[in-house]
């Protein structure tokens, strides 16, 4: 899921809601209105993506990662014994 390495994905989520909040002014601004239709739908799977990713991957790594560490641990203690 890490596509985007050089931001942060906290900066990724405001980044692309900005950008679709560009997009949705574009339209109601501009008569281009099929650049702008492609270009909001670009950004709406964008944003969708870095929130999901920022409220529900990250800390389900975050807490795999702390079981792994358990279990690791675990394994050790029953090996010592």
């Amino acid at each position: 899921m890490e596509r985007f390495l050089a931001i942060s994905p906290q900066s990724q989520f405001w980044l692309f809601h900005v950008a679709l909040a560009l997009n949705i002014l574009g339209m109601v601004l501009t008569d281009m209105w099929l650049p702008m239709v492609v270009g909001a739908i670009v950004t709406t799977y964008l944003s969708v993506d870095a929130l999901i990713r920022l409220r529900y991957v990250q800390p389900l790594k975050k807490e795999i990662r702390e079981l792994r560490h358990e279990l690791e641990r675990a394994s050790q203690a029953r090996r010592d014994q």
